[in-house]
């Protein structure tokens, strides 16, 4: 699997091999190897976690992050961000507003 860490849109990291795991307190936490890493870019703030996947994108915010030396990172995460590849919501979320072709 591969993944990206993005501060804005520029790419932080490339990571590979990652694992998401649901923390006993309800967060995310993800461990990756670092395949590509710019220094600068991962010290800024915010970074974004984006996990593509057929249909688009997944993408949740990194609140703790560290990478060894040896390329391991260890990352906690926010709640996800519903977003989809091309930046349109995504099609299972439901918008409840009216419809503006309807007739009152």
């Amino acid at each position: 699997m591969v993944g990206h860490i993005k501060w804005h849109y520029y790419t932080a990291a490339a990571i590979n091999g990652y694992t998401l795991t649901r923390t006993p307190e309800g967060r995310m936490s993800l461990v990756a190897t670092v395949v590509m890493r710019d220094a600068f870019k991962l010290a800024q703030r915010p970074l974004i976690f984006e996990a593509p996947h057929k249909g688009g994108v997944w993408k949740w915010p990194i609140v703790t992050c560290a990478v060894s030396d040896s390329g391991r990172l260890t990352a906690t995460l926010g709640a996800e961000i519903l977003t989809s590849y091309n930046g349109e919501p995504p099609k299972d979320l439901c918008l409840d507003f009216p419809n503006p072709k309807s007739s009152a």
